[in-house]
């Protein structure tokens, strides 16, 4: 006899289940029963559309046996099987001509061109999918691309005899991808939960966010329960022991399923939510200061590189002391006699509004003797700048310090109130959420650690020019303990405005 699966009305799983959304993603703490509730789900579509064919994938071919499909062996009613998966075969087939085909991503003995495994998913055309533990990083961005386009499947809705009918189900398909998730920091949270959360969360529609181009529908659904929320089918002592070796941000990660927990991370506090705004927010607020006849001041800094990226970055300081990141470039391969041109046209965007009066604060390397395009000049980089029109002053090269002035900013601050919402404790940094290059680098940008596995005070010294040079733009502002606005000063928190639609905004 199978096992009975309940569900408590309003809790994840309940939520999971019953979702409608292309794209339903079951997210949190470890055993809060994301498996569980996507083989439940899978085996009622496979009932429900009879003749459909489904997927079931994991990372690797043991995690793949000897997790999901095992758990989707001690679900499905025995009777419901006509064939078992075999080792060369490895699909089910139910009785009313369902096929289930376990694949992994990770193809054996099968390499890329650039060195990453080689995907075994793609073989067939598929009604429905569920990827478990799809933050594994034998998945990449290019799968789960690959496998929305291999759902085409069209097969009818048609419950067994005797099964009441459910009018939320599509008529045919029902083509929905179902994804299992840990919290974790790669291509899954930058591409697809970061934008969903910053629709729900804000209403801010960013380029990413996956939505219908001819409904303007969110095609997403994230439903999330941290490891407390499945207690009552745990053994009893499994949270107690977990609780006894995960504290701290391993805590907030693994048994509150909280994405923003990332131990090891040099800037944790980095929440998209609070420190993203569109550029059209920021012009509005820059606008708004020069209308209230704010002293607004340009702040820019500058990483050079040769083979690895140049970066530069142009911002705005309000009357708070708040930091806007509005405007830059980030580019590999980027002549140094270009470079200055490519500043000027930056400026050139906003002197209407604002001017840069003070020398761009740049890589204290530019100022001794460099080699330029292979080719020894004879004289620094900061320099040859300076005869192309721009004038530049030395960033402080305190790495420790650097980066602690930039946690600071990062941080919220009791008498800093967010430029959108009027929310008090917010940050004094705030970056345009079109420059992704930001958002990649501070979400992956990590501590090193010593041959003993233990974090030392270094960040990792790769993917980190943007990060560098907003430590180098922050080295010049005074630290935010010295940063007083008076409260007469403040505006009245109706004042502040925030999205309520799609074009609609109300103060």
């Amino acid at each position: 006899m199978a096992k009975q699966y309940r569900l408590k009305e309003n809790s994840a799983q309940y939520k999971f289940f019953y979702s409608r959304k292309p794209i339903q993603i079951f997210a949190g703490g470890f055993a809060n029963g994301k498996t569980t509730a996507a083989v439940i789900k899978a085996f009622h579509l496979a009932k429900d559309y009879p003749g459909s064919s489904g997927l079931i994938a994991r990372s690797t071919y043991p995690k793949l046996n000897d997790t999901i499909r095992k758990e989707y062996l001690q679900w499905v009613p025995p009777e419901t099987i006509k064939r078992r998966p075999t080792l060369e075969d490895n699909t089910l087939i139910h009785t009313n001509g369902t096929t289930v085909q376990f694949r992994y991503a990770a193809q054996r003995g099968r390499s890329r061109d650039d060195g990453s495994t080689s995907s075994n998913l793609l073989s067939a055309t598929y009604d429905w999918i569920v990827v478990d533990q799809i933050e594994d990083p034998e998945f990449e961005h290019k799968d789960f691309l690959d496998l929305l386009g291999r759902l085409r499947g069209q097969t009818t809705y048609m419950p067994p005899k005797g099964d009441e009918e459910d009018v939320s189900m599509p008529d045919s398909g029902p083509r929905w991808i179902m994804l299992t998730a840990n919290p974790a920091r790669n291509w899954f949270y930058r591409e697809v939960i970061q934008p969903f959360m910053m629709w729900r969360d804000r209403g801010s529609h960013t380029e990413k966010l996956i939505v219908d181009k001819s409904t303007g529908l969110v095609l997403v659904d994230l439903i999330e329960g941290d490891t407390y929320s499945n207690q009552d089918n745990l053994p009893e002592d499994y949270i107690r022991n977990l609780e006894a070796t995960y504290t701290g941000q391993m805590k907030d990660r693994y048994l509150l399923g909280k994405w923003e927990a990332y131990e090891g991370l040099v800037h944790p506090s980095y929440d998209p939510v609070k420190h993203l705004m569109t550029h059209d927010q920021m012009m509005l607020h820059l606008q708004d200061c020069i209308k209230r006849h704010v002293r607004v001041k340009v702040i820019e800094g500058y990483d050079f590189g040769i083979s690895v990226p140049s970066c530069y970055l142009f911002a705005f300081i309000d009357d708070h002391g708040r930091v806007f990141i509005l405007d830059g470039y980030y580019r590999k391969e980027f002549d140094y006699t270009d470079q200055p041109e490519a500043i000027k046209d930056i400026r050139e965007r906003y002197s209407t509004f604002v001017k840069a009066t003070q020398p761009v604060v740049a890589d204290p390397a530019i100022f001794r003797r460099q080699v330029v395009a292979g080719r020894e000049t004879g004289d620094t980089l900061a320099r040859l700048y300076r005869d192309l029109g721009i004038d530049m002053r030395a960033g402080s090269s305190d790495v420790a310090a650097g980066l602690a002035k930039v946690n600071s900013y990062l941080s919220g601050l009791s008498h800093v109130q967010h430029p959108l919402t009027g929310e008090k404790n917010s940050p004094l940094l705030y970056f345009a959420e079109d420059l992704t290059f930001i958002q990649d680098e501070i979400s992956a940008y990590y501590w090193k650690r010593n041959p003993q596995g233990d974090y030392i005070d270094m960040p990792q010294d790769r993917n980190d020019h943007a990060m560098t040079t907003i430590k180098y733009m922050l080295s010049k502002l005074p630290e935010t303990s010295k940063i007083v606005i008076p409260s007469s000063k403040l505006p009245p928190s109706w004042m502040y405005w925030r999205e309520v639609g799609d074009n609609e905004r109300r103060v």
